[in-house]
């Protein structure tokens, strides 16, 4: 009888799995290792300021080069038709709203969605917002929606004052949005503040052209649109230049491939003392190493 209590005694004190003690032991054979990746080599896969916590971003792909792609290839078509290229005028943007509706549209949304699963807040939010400012002119554009006959049929309703308004506004407030993502790309990289930059004169401009049309309906108040047109078209232009350049980078990096292009981080050069950085998901990459 007393082994046998002995025994039990000695059951009760061993280890078992999920006892503070059996654990303690168990996680004092590992050691947790801090992996710091700089923020140049970083920025050179996410567009974002901050480092989210946690390893998802070593098990899953980057997003960040299909939500840059699904922005860059319906918006050089765009542009190419705003500075008249072979030909094109903005006439020529119903022929091409399919990529609207599936580049600037899907893949934009679905590399925000992406971006939020990875904790990346601010390219999630850019890559959703212009995503979805895409699909709103795909329809707004398609012919098999017309939204445009409340206004009336014909090239009449270009410049009709209630129509030319509406997308004034509009292109007033995707100032404000872009300006808005200008300040915070303030601690991404240069060329991406370039980007926005050059989006904020964009919409300036087509909001210009718009309010033109429906105050100056005339041939010299259309011509002098057009010449607004036109130069919304070049600061887009500078916006494909910078985002075709980040789109080399995030391949080469993404692939391995060497690349010689800079990406002048600004991480941090701006504002690296403000402690803002501790709002977001910041913090390092850390690895657990068993041994």
């Amino acid at each position: 009888m007393a082994s046998a209590a002995h025994l039990s005694q000695q059951q009760t004190a061993e280890e078992k799995p999920g006892d503070w003690t059996h654990d303690h032991h168990r996680h004092s054979l590992s050691r947790q290792m801090t992996v710091a990746l700089t923020p140049e080599q970083y920025e050179k896969l996410f567009f974002q300021p901050n480092q989210a916590k946690g390893d998802l971003a070593k098990r899953l792909g980057n997003p960040t080069l299909l939500g840059l792609l699904g922005f860059l290839i319906p918006f050089t078509n765009t542009m190419f038709a705003c500075c008249g290229f072979q030909g094109s005028s903005t006439a020529s943007l119903a022929s091409i709203i399919g990529g609207w509706y599936f580049f600037g549209g899907i893949a934009m949304v679905l590399a925000g969605i992406c971006e939020f699963i990875l904790g990346n807040t601010f390219p999630f939010v850019v890559f959703g917002i212009y995503g979805t400012h895409w699909v709103a002119q795909a329809y707004t554009n398609d012919p098999w929606h017309p939204l445009t006959a409340a206004y009336g049929t014909g090239p009449e309703v270009a410049v009709d004052l209630a129509y030319t308004s509406g997308q004034g506004l509009y292109n007033v407030v995707m100032l404000l949005v872009s300006f808005v993502f200008t300040i915070g790309s303030l601690r991404t990289n240069v060329p991406f503040v370039i980007t926005f930059v050059a989006l904020d004169f964009l919409f300036g401009f087509f909001a210009a052209a718009n309010f033109q049309l429906g105050h100056n309906p005339t041939p010299d108040g259309i011509a002098y649109a057009d010449k607004l047109f036109l130069i919304a078209g070049g600061f887009g232009m500078v916006s494909c230049i910078m985002g075709w350049y980040l789109a080399i980078i995030t391949v080469c990096a993404s692939t391995g491939v060497p690349c010689p292009l800079p990406i002048f981080d600004l991480s941090t050069k701006l504002f690296r003392d403000s402690g803002a950085k501790t709002n977001e998901h910041a913090g390092s990459v850390r690895e657990t190493v068993n041994g």
